[in-house]
């Protein structure tokens, strides 16, 4: 905590970005914990983690140079990796938006495989947790199902559509492939939570 108490949070460079170590503030993390920062070794060593970063880098761009929506990112990344099959683990809420993901996947070539986060149809009361009509049924999210499903069918990679906070997590740590995040809950402000940040800064 000692070191890492101001670096990052309140510098006001692109040092870094430039490469330009004498502009670095004496806290940054690229001089006080150099042995970590300036460690080329894990993108050199696993032939996957090269892999990755190659493709990551040439991702953003398509091959005129236009900027490629996130979608079209996944796509892209899933296709340069050899990914063929792809898991969707969905919000009930957003059950169009990743049957719609699911459609443009397959126009791809890719196979997606959806998995909803009520699998199971599990009730709030089955795992101790408690709800406000302890008569009527309601079904808890199902995160670790989710991503065990895709294990058992051994998806290539999978993709997380407005899990909860805390679902996310659980749902990350189970699984097996890579994961990555193409919507991010945030149920006041359209699942765009860069809006909350931006309301901050503007005071």
């Amino acid at each position: 905590m000692g070191k890492m108490k101001t670096g990052c949070r309140y510098c006001k460079t692109t040092a870094n970005f430039k490469g330009n170590f004498n502009a670095m503030p004496p806290n940054c993390p690229t001089k006080i914990y150099s042995e970590i920062t300036k460690n080329k070794q894990p993108y050199l060593e696993d032939e996957i983690t090269a892999k990755i970063m190659q493709v990551a880098d040439q991702t953003p761009f398509d091959e005129k140079g236009k900027l490629r929506s996130r979608v079209e990112e996944l796509v892209f990344f899933a296709k340069e990796m050899g990914y063929k099959k792809i898991g969707i683990a969905f919000c009930v809420t957003l059950i169009n938006e990743a049957q719609k993901l699911a459609a443009i996947l397959e126009k791809e070539g890719l196979t997606p495989i959806l998995a909803c986060c009520r699998l199971g149809a599990i009730d709030y009361s089955e795992i101790r947790l408690p709800k406000k009509n302890p008569e009527k049924f309601v079904s808890i999210c199902n995160p670790i199902a989710q991503a065990r499903l895709f294990n058992e069918v051994k998806t290539d990679l999978n993709v997380i559509l407005g899990l909860c906070l805390g679902h996310d997590i659980l749902f990350t740590r189970e699984s097996q492939a890579p994961t990555t995040t193409l919507i991010v809950k945030d149920r006041v402000y359209g699942h765009n939570p860069i809006k909350t940040l931006a309301k901050i800064i503007e005071g």
